[in-house]
């Protein structure tokens, strides 16, 4: 897929602090990603529960860090084991 990069989160943040920075109008609130390779910060523009129980999650947003800062992203997250992954489009 041209223009997309797939990023595997290893640890990330938990529901409530996803639900805290989509809920900063201003969007100065951010959530850090671990990957293998380093760390990543976002801004998450919207959150949906994919399953009943709220713990996996349709994620959309763009990075604020890094050299991929400006990418928007879509993501799948699953907030009980903290992983997922994200698919990036350059900015």
């Amino acid at each position: 897929m041209p223009g997309r990069e797939l990023i595997e989160v290893t640890n990330g943040p938990n529901k409530a602090s996803l639900m805290h920075a989509l809920a900063d109008a201003e969007g100065r609130l951010q959530v850090s990603f671990d990957t293998q390779v380093s760390s990543v910060e976002a801004n998450v523009d919207a959150v949906h529960e994919i399953t009943d129980d709220g713990l996996r999650l349709a994620l959309r947003g763009h990075l604020t860090s890094g050299n991929l800062r400006g990418a928007a992203f879509v993501g799948a997250y699953d907030c009980q084991t903290r992983t997922g992954r994200l698919v990036l489009r350059s900015a």
